[in-house]
């Protein structure tokens, strides 16, 4: 493992890395070098790995042969101790103090109210990877039927609530600081559903127990995002890369369905990013995949004026549509999620202070 990958975190200092075993005792992991780079491939002490695996050769090497300290899948955070309250700095991600006590309150008022999220963005990535990276929001995803209790969860608490795009996204502003509620896909290929709860794993971020979402479901995601603006290839390897080796790639590939060329693509980007690891990829999902791949190859063009390029970016492929006659279809993925009830509901609650559509409305007639 080359050696600048052993510090990731801009505020990377020795410390000591802790995590609770099964029977609620908290063990130690080390610190230093050889417990910085265990976090990387094995990272911290909250992944779930299986009783008794270690970490990669290299890493176990320099790690001293420590082994990883599983967790358990779906339990619930643990309660903070009465030092851990008293503080808003607890936890490894650096959130600056303004930001902090924003996020605090938003997630304090949906834990209080009960309402199912999960943590993503730059924050899962961390939490999965150890890379560290400002961000300007918090995203937490929720399922559809639970957004229109969110939002009154928030509003409670002093935010003004956004509609900003009915069939995938809402934000909950606090001056400039914003927390991003989000329900579907921006394409419209999916909406967040129970899955990404059931898979997630607990965490603390400014003080307040959370779920972080599983990583299958961040590379799912994160397949579509490839915006001029934003392409999030690099996330996804370096999913691959820190947490591979102990990924559920059957549900990974059954998530995908019948995008799996998006993940064949990734997966070979992977294994020439970084050649040493291949067997992080195990080999049954390449050979479906190239499989599949193969069978495709043989078919006749029968889409031939259809374009899926604006399901991993609007812009890019607005050409296709706009100019040269292809037919698109994330406006009818789009249409259709609009129409679902649990959307419909989120379009009808009175709850909100903003709905984006209406401002831009309102920008037209001035």
């Amino acid at each position: 493992m080359p050696s600048n990958l052993v510090y990731p975190l801009r505020h990377s200092v020795p410390r000591v890395w802790a995590a609770e075993s099964h029977s609620g005792q908290r063990s130690e992991l080390g610190h230093g070098r050889g417990a910085a780079l265990s976090r990387i491939l094995c990272p911290a002490t909250r992944i779930a790995r299986p009783i008794g695996s270690k970490c990669g050769p290299r890493v176990a090497e320099l790690a001293g042969e420590r082994t990883c300290v599983p967790t358990i899948r779906g339990r619930r955070p643990r309660r903070l101790s009465p030092e851990e309250r008293k503080s808003l700095t607890h936890g490894d991600f650096w959130i600056p103090e303004e930001e902090r006590e924003v996020y605090r309150r938003a997630l304090q008022a949906l834990n209080d109210a009960g309402v199912p999220y999960v943590v993503a963005g730059a924050y899962a990535i961390y939490e999965h990877t150890g890379i560290y990276r400002q961000t300007k929001d918090l995203d937490l995803f929720v399922e559809p039927s639970v957004v229109v209790a969110a939002a009154h969860a928030l509003h409670a608490a002093g935010f003004t609530m956004r509609l900003e795009d009915l069939h995938w996204l809402a934000k909950a502003v606090a001056g400039e600081r914003f927390v991003d509620l989000i329900y579907g896909m921006g394409n419209g290929v999916s909406v967040i559903d129970e899955g990404w709860l059931n898979h997630s794993r607990p965490g603390v971020i400014a003080a307040q127990p959370v779920r972080i979402a599983p990583p299958e479901e961040l590379i799912w995601h994160r397949l579509f995002i490839s915006e001029r603006h934003r392409h999030d290839v690099a996330d996804i390897l370096h999913l691959i890369l820190c947490v591979g080796d102990i990924l559920d790639w059957e549900r990974l590939v059954g998530r995908v369905g019948p995008h799996w060329p998006l993940l064949l693509a990734q997966l070979q980007t992977f294994s020439y990013v970084y050649p040493g690891y291949r067997s992080h990829v195990p080999a049954w999902v390449m050979e479906r995949l190239i499989e599949q791949a193969r069978a495709d190859a043989s078919r006749d063009d029968e889409d031939a004026d259809v374009t899926r390029g604006t399901l991993i970016s609007r812009f890019s492929f607005a050409i296709d549509v706009r100019e040269w006659g292809f037919s698109d279809p994330r406006g009818e993925l789009i249409r259709q999620a609009r129409n679902l009830p649990a959307i419909r509901t989120i379009a009808e609650s009175d709850v909100w202070d903003e709905r984006s559509e209406e401002r831009a409305e309102s920008r037209e007639e001035s």
